[in-house]
């Protein structure tokens, strides 16, 4: 017997629904996203970029699920600029978080009128979490504590373990998505691993105390016996960090949101142990400050285990989490993500208040500093002069990043206006207690 019309046509939409239903995409699954800054960290001293102590074995396991940029540069020698540019994605000059001239230990405030990548999460839904481990720098006055739910920057162990610890006990309670920011400070001066990281490297001697900085900014040159001591301590430091790593990867996946998860892991800037005569960092542009880690596990593990051999800035971070939480990047955002071709610039206020702009293209670096009666200019052919021993004299050399150069300097710079906070009695001690006051 056949059918009436009418109970075919039901038929036929129920099937059909039923066929849409099943054939639709799904939403995709809200992302969590953890960005993680191992404080102070240069690509050189970790396995992962060809160092030949196991310094960061958990980090290598990490990359295995990861995306790793084999030529990561930071925007800043510092981590107020640095974070600043994590931040806000743009360029330290345009988000104002920089040195007072003339004033080494004084920095002005993010500019205001930005809006951090915190804001912008938690407005579109995410919960927001910071945990630090450097609340000298990386603290709410300078304007880091914006759009963040909670900013734990008064922590009571603010050692690795302890951040991650609270971290992770703050990342397991949030029932909706979540933007966690880590600050991991061990690696900074002093470097003070605890048992057994302190012996876990060759070359410990105590007699050389935990500071650098002191001594070379006392004019003591610095000993190949010094620098074996000091890199002793500083890579038992990154040992010591890795580990509370390993704790908080182990604790997403039995969260069952590892997988799912977008997962940076960078620095803020590298170090210097006696390159070119300099200790510590914020006060000069050689590669091994400027060269950073940089490993991004891309949700569903896109990419995992392969390698970007071109040099990408880390301030394409903050362009990277957005797309992945498919949120629109502010007006006037500089940072492009890191999956496209995109120039790399750095900027830092030295020590004695003049601008100073760096910039590649491929093998070339091109260094300018602006001072009041004049501008100094030196290039470097990284292929051939990795050490950058031998600034290339031929003025017609680069041209195109010359130019590049010229251009990006005359764009105009946004006031930013907020007055540098004053450094209380107990900001004071921090400051002395990680080696910027000496």
């Amino acid at each position: 017997m056949t059918s009436p019309p009418s109970c075919r046509l039901v038929a036929l939409l129920v099937l059909l629904a039923c066929w849409t239903a099943c054939t639709r995409p799904r939403a995709e699954q809200p992302i969590d996203v953890v960005l993680i800054v191992l404080d102070t960290v240069r690509a050189q001293n970790l396995p992962l970029y060809g160092y030949d102590r196991q310094t960061a074995p958990n980090l290598e396991r990490f990359a295995r699920d990861a995306v790793t940029y084999d030529v990561a540069i930071t925007p800043g020698t510092w981590t107020v600029p640095a974070h600043g540019a994590l931040f806000t994605g743009v360029l330290p000059s345009f988000h104002g978080a920089e040195r007072v001239p003339g004033a080494r230990i004084l920095t002005t405030p993010v500019n205001p009128q930005l809006r951090t990548l915190a804001e912008i999460l938690r407005d579109a839904g995410w919960r927001t979490g910071a945990f630090i481990g450097n609340a000298t720098y990386v603290t709410g006055i300078l304007g880091f504590a914006r759009g963040f739910d909670v900013f734990a920057d008064r922590l009571p162990d603010n050692r690795a373990p302890g951040v991650v610890g609270a971290a992770i006990d703050w990342f397991a309670a949030s029932q909706q998505q979540a933007f966690l920011f880590i600050n991991i400070l061990d690696p900074h001066e002093p470097y003070e691993p605890p048992a057994p990281f302190d012996t876990r490297f060759p070359g410990r001697n105590d007699h050389d105390g935990s500071y650098l900085t002191n001594r070379v900014f006392a004019g003591e040159a610095v000993t190949p016996a010094m620098r074996t001591h000091f890199l002793s301590q500083y890579d038992g430091e990154i040992a010591y960090s890795d580990e509370a790593l390993e704790a908080l990867f182990a604790r997403l996946r039995e969260l069952d949101r590892y997988e799912s998860s977008l997962i940076v892991v960078t620095s803020d800037h590298g170090e210097h142990f006696g390159e070119h005569g300099i200790a510590g960092h914020g006060n000069g542009v050689y590669e091994p400050l400027l060269r950073v880690p940089l490993l991004v596990k891309y949700p569903a593990n896109r990419g995992a285990g392969t390698r970007v051999e071109r040099r990408v800035s880390t301030l394409g971070v903050f362009a990277t989490i957005l797309d992945a939480a498919s949120l629109a990047r502010p007006p006037g955002t500089q940072a492009i993500p890191l999956d496209q071709p995109h120039p790399v610039w750095l900027e830092e206020i030295d020590f004695g208040g003049n601008r100073v702009i760096v910039g590649y293209d491929g093998p070339w670096k091109l260094v300018q500093r602006r001072k009041p009666d004049a501008t100094q200019t030196l290039l470097y052919d990284l292929a051939s002069d990795p050490d950058e021993l031998r600034p290339v004299q031929d003025a017609t050399a680069a041209p195109v990043l010359r130019e590049r150069l010229l251009t990006f300097a005359a764009l105009p710079r946004p006031n930013n206006e907020a007055p540098p906070p004053v450094i209380e009695p107990e900001r004071e001690r921090q400051l002395r207690a990680l080696g910027y006051i000496h």
